[in-house]
Parts: C-alpha cells; structure tokens; sequence
C-alpha cells in the first residue's frame, strides 16, 4: 500500500507553487493574508530546501537553486506528457494500445468515447514500477496535466496541501494494476509481472516513437509561454513547460 507523507505533500506541492512563483512571476508577500496563509508552511519548506529566499524582508522570490529544481522536474513533467499516456490504455488479452488507433478518429469526442471501452487497463503505475519511479509522483503529474489542482478556483491555496486530492491520489496508487498484479501461469509455467510489463514497455515506448514523428505538432514540447518576465518581480529565468 502506498502512502504519502507530510514531507512528500511538501515536496510536491512545493514544485507546484515554485512554478507559480517563477513562470508567473508571482512574489508572494512575507506576511500572508486570508487565504495565502494556508501556502505558510509550503513557502517553509521551500526556504529550507534554499529554493526561494526572502527579498529586502518584504516578499519570498526563486533562487537559481531553485529554478534548476524546477527545471528538473519539469524534465521529467516533459517525459510523463509524452511517454506515459500511452501506456493509460492497454488490452493486455490482445496486447493493443489504444493509442494505436489515435489517427482513426476525427474528433476527441469519439476518441473519447473510445477510451472508454473496458477492455482498456491503465498500466502507468506499473510501468512507473518497472521504471523504478516513484508512482505517486506519476499521478501527481498526471493530476497537474489534468489541471486538478488549480490556482483560480476559491480555497486552492488550503487544497494544495491538505485537500482531499491527496486522498484521491493514494486511491489511485493502490487500486490501479501493479506490476505483479501481472503475472501470469501458462502451459506450466509462471510468466512473472516483470516480464509482462517489461514487453508491454518496450511496445508502448516504440508506438510513442512512431507517434510523433508522425504526428510532430500534436506531440511537440510546449514552450514557455507565460506572462512578460521583464519587470521587477522577475528574479530568475523563467521555466519551460
């Protein structure tokens, strides 16, 4: 069973609220009000990782140590959009990837409808398994991509940390399929989870090569492209997403 510690929420939801500060840019005030006091113990944490640092001891600001963790995690935000999805929906009985089949629909309503089907198991945790990764992570990447946290909506600042999204993420982690959920007897013999994923992985991955350089529009890295960094707020270079 996958838990996730206070420390691990911090970590998270730090990088997510880094990128806030940097890509916006957005200074956050050394003394928070109403709703921006819930972010306290996250901006914490960050000052004691060096990531942000406080400026003429009026506001929080990015240092470049923290803009390099960014970038990483951004790296590997990158890696999870372009390689994981594929792996989503799997019919292990035919061994087809939905994805397959993503130049036969016309529009993301069929496509989606399609996704629906039940013969699809997502297999990104056990992927992530196999990889070594750390599954909570997965989801978490995959719930920022899905904008489930967000940074309009009332009350986000308190959800970042303590929401029941966490809670939702660790159902995720534990009810989807494991890799040795996988494993399997055949004429005799035991087919380990291990090798099941190890094949399904190797597939996923060459049908998401072939995907985009097919399709290298729909599948190319997103730029930067926020607000105007040139003003007083701007301390580091900002991140690509």
């Amino acid at each position: 069973m996958y838990k996730v510690s206070e420390n691990q929420k911090k970590r998270f939801a730090g990088l997510y609220l880094l990128e806030y500060i940097i890509n916006k840019p957005r200074a956050f005030s050394l003394f928070l009000e109403n709703d921006e006091s819930d972010l306290e113990p996250i901006l914490e944490y960050l000052m004691v990782e060096e990531w942000i640092q406080i400026h003429e001891n009026s506001k929080y600001v990015p240092t470049v140590e923290g803009r390099l963790e960014l970038k990483s995690f951004i790296g590997r935000y990158r890696s999870y959009l372009q390689q994981f999805d594929v792996y989503s929906c799997v019919d292990l009985e035919r061994g087809e990837f939905a994805f397959k089949f993503w130049d036969d629909f016309e529009n993301e309503e069929r496509w989606d409808e399609f996704l629906q089907d039940d013969r699809w198991e997502d297999l990104r945790i056990a992927v992530a398994e196999f990889l070594g990764m750390d599954p909570i992570e997965i989801v978490f990447m995959s719930f920022v991509s899905e904008d489930r946290f967000g940074r309009t909506d009332t009350g986000w600042q308190f959800d970042l940390l303590l929401g029941t999204v966490w809670n939702t993420i660790l159902e995720v982690c534990n009810q989807s399929l494991h890799m040795d959920d996988l494993g399997y007897e055949s004429e005799g013999r035991r087919i380990e989870g291990e090798s099941v994923i190890r094949d399904v992985y190797m597939q996923g991955k060459l049908l998401m090569d072939d995907l985009m350089s097919e399709n290298e529009t729909e599948f190319s890295d997103e730029i930067y492209k926020g607000e105007d960094p040139g003003d007083s707020e701007h301390y580091v270079d900002p991140v690509g997403m």
